[in-house]
């Protein structure tokens, strides 16, 4: 996944036709939750402000972003915000060792396949999808860096009052 995805990035190449995009309905993909084989359920979440938030134990933005979407899930979890991790290492076993160094109150789900960033067509590390409440795509978000928070505070806080 790590090779298919950076040639992606570096080529500027494309997965898919049909990238998620502002206004789409929020795909499901294969990725499976810790523990056991139960997919991830992204309608689930419907009716709550999600964050989806595609990232690698490689991807040094990506592990830069985590305090901060941790923070700002658990700022914001009473008033229906919730964010969903899916990691993409080809070895479930190193992000799961990261996550018990570094645990996240979120839910993180593995797709060591690179199927779901071929089904949402991700474009960088990190990625993130923003979906309102009615499980429309609100805001895709690429990369990481700390002047991004305040942007980033305000698109949530701007979905929570709708």
């Amino acid at each position: 996944m790590k090779r298919h995805l950076l040639s992606i990035l570096l080529l500027g190449g494309s997965a898919s036709v049909h990238a998620v995009q502002q206004g789409m309905s929020v795909p499901e993909c294969p990725a499976v939750l810790p523990g056991n084989s139960e997919k991830l359920n992204l309608g689930a979440y419907q009716g709550k402000v999600l964050l989806i938030d595609f990232w690698a134990t490689w991807c040094p933005p990506c592990k830069k972003s985590m305090p901060f979407f941790n923070g700002l899930r658990n700022q914001h979890l009473k008033d229906g915000f919730e964010v969903v991790a899916i990691n993409v290492d080809e070895n479930t076993e190193d992000a799961l060792r990261y996550l018990e160094a570094h645990p996240v109150n979120y839910v993180t789900a593995f797709d060591s396949s690179g199927e779901c960033p071929r089904v949402f067509d991700v474009k960088a590390m990190p990625s993130s999808y923003l979906v309102d409440r009615q499980g429309k795509v609100r805001l895709v978000h690429l990369g990481y860096r700390d002047e991004d928070q305040d942007f980033l505070r305000k698109q949530v806080d701007t979905l929570l009052g709708e």
